[in-house]
């Protein structure tokens, strides 16, 4: 069995990873790379999360009084999915309950995530099936790393003028502080922008995000309208940003615990299924 799966059309030659299903490059027929290559500053490209985002508090939660551990963003990026159908331009992987899974997330599910070229775009599609007899909470979220050669030439764009402020971290979770760093419709990267860790963003009225550098074409542009929540994040000194589309957010420093009330928690019935995407249009 593989454990790298090739896509590609005439625009984009894209790699994902067996091991969490993870995008791991996307090179155009230059061959410029965009994505982030897993040096040790950091080791991942583009992890998927479920079935949390972020971290609980204490690495805990309960759900009707029992409490679970369950490590930050969720056990998916660790695990082997299985490959459900794949063509030229699609892949589609797949990931199940199993007896370890099943002692941190006591469900029976189904998650799919779908990835299909169409020209110069990726999208990434995540579906969740609730294949148990109970009601099953969740969320999920994407975290791709973009290369980026230094920092400071490079900006973050938004669709329209935002007045949303920052969320900021307290260790690994949210604090009420807010923070303002959108100027309009941008935020100039540099040296210190997360110096505090990530920007976390709710409500932002912009259908798309782009990652610019300022004196060229190189662009990535992100279709964010189906989630709630968004990321922004680098290590500082690191050559990548990620933007991170989000259905949930870490804990509040003040959570009770409860996956009932996580923020962005969804709450799916018995054989019902949820699903949402986005799309990386890439440019040079």
């Amino acid at each position: 069995m593989l454990d790298i799966y090739s896509i590609q059309n005439d625009f984009i030659d894209v790699q994902i990873k067996r091991k969490g299903a993870e995008l791991c490059s996307a090179k155009n027929k230059t061959q410029f790379e965009f994505i982030w290559q897993a040096e040790p500053v950091w080791e991942r490209h583009a992890p998927n999360l479920f079935p949390i985002v972020g971290s609980l508090l204490d690495n805990e939660y309960t759900y009707h009084s029992q409490r679970y551990v369950l490590s930050h963003h969720g056990f998916a990026r660790n695990l082997d999915f299985e490959v459900l159908h794949q063509s030229e331009h699609s892949i589609c992987f797949v990931l199940q309950q199993n007896k370890d899974t099943l002692k941190s997330y006591p469900f029976n599910f189904t998650f799919l995530i779908t990835y299909t070229l169409n020209k110069n775009s990726l999208e990434q599609k995540f579906r969740v099936i609730n294949n148990d007899t109970k009601m099953m909470p969740f969320s999920f979220g994407g975290h791709p790393a973009f290369n980026v050669n230094s920092i400071d030439e490079y900006e973050i764009q938004f669709e329209c003028e935002e007045d949303v402020k920052a969320n900021t971290l307290e260790g690994p979770y949210i604090h009420e502080t807010l923070i303002d760093v959108i100027q309009g419709k941008k935020i100039p990267l540099d040296k210190n922008t997360f110096i505090h860790d990530a920007l976390i963003f709710q409500d932002l009225k912009s259908n798309w995000v782009k990652l610019v550098h300022k004196s060229s074409p190189h662009e990535v542009k992100l279709n964010i309208t189906d989630f709630p929540h968004l990321g922004i994040w680098s290590k500082p000194g690191a050559h990548f940003v990620c933007i991170e589309p989000w259905q949930g957010m870490a804990d509040y420093v003040l959570h009770n615990k409860d996956i009932l009330r996580k923020k962005g928690i969804i709450v799916l019935e018995t054989n019902k299924e949820f699903s949402k995407s986005f799309i990386m249009e890439f440019n040079t």
